[in-house]
Parts: structure tokens; sequence; C-alpha cells
């Protein structure tokens, strides 16, 4: 199962990363806040990562999709950050919290569609029919 596991983790990883090119025109590095220059939209992204590493992912999604204001060009960053984030989590923490794999794809693909972006959730269909081997696993 953990060579599942690291293949989904690298398509999503892989997806997120070709999202931002197309969408930033860049290669993707991670959100950072700058304490000096940090404001509230910084303050809750950090408390989001925190509310997810204590197992807290469902609630800090919610804040993320409700709270942070989208109209902020840090917001899509600051989102593909988040679910790159709890990609690094392992299927057992993310069961253990009521979370799943699927709906880190499922986030990624509704970032994509809020920009206007189609495909990614034909590749994200496929993941769990066809794993790393080629081999159909459901």
């Amino acid at each position: 199962m953990r060579l599942e596991e690291d293949y989904v983790m690298r398509i999503i990883k892989d997806m997120v990363k070709a999202l931002a090119c197309v969408i930033f025109g860049k290669r993707f590095t991670e959100y950072e806040v700058e304490e000096e220059k940090a404001d509230d939209t910084d303050f809750l992204y950090r408390e989001i990562i925190e509310m997810a590493d204590k197992g807290k992912i469902n609630e800090a999604e919610n804040i993320l999709l409700t709270d942070m204001d989208q109209t902020d060009k840090r917001y899509m960053e600051m989102a593909m950050s988040f679910y790159l984030h709890i990609n690094q989590y392992t299927d057992e923490f993310l069961a253990a919290n009521g979370y799943s794999r699927q709906e880190i794809l499922d986030g990624v693909e509704a970032l994509a569609a809020a920009n206007g972006i189609e495909g990614l959730e034909e590749l994200s269909d496929d993941l769990y029919l066809d794993g790393p081997s080629g081999q159909e696993e459901r």
C-alpha cells in the first residue's frame, strides 16, 4: 500500500505544480509567511496549517474555503500550499482524522475549476483505477 500512497502523493504534487505554472506562469514555491510583513491573512493561514497538523483538517479546509479573502492575490498560493502540506500526511493520519487523499484531489480540482482550468478531474479519476504499476486496483 505504501507504493500506492507514494504514487498518489506524487501525482497530487505534480497536479499542483502544473496548476501553478498555468495560473502564475512560473514555477510554484510553497507560500511562506514573512514575519515582519505578516498581516491577518498570513496569521489565518498559519492557523489553518497548525489546525491541520493537529488533525483538524476538515475544519482548517472550511476556514480556507469560507473565511479567507479569495480576492487576495495570495489566496490561490495559500490554497495550493495548504493542499501540498496536507498531502504530506500519511493515509493513516488522514483517515484517523476523517479526511482522505481523494479529498485533497477534490480540493486541487476545485482550485483548477475556479480558475477555468478543466481536465484535472480525468487524471485524478484514473488514480485509484490504475495504480503505479498500471494494474487495476479497485
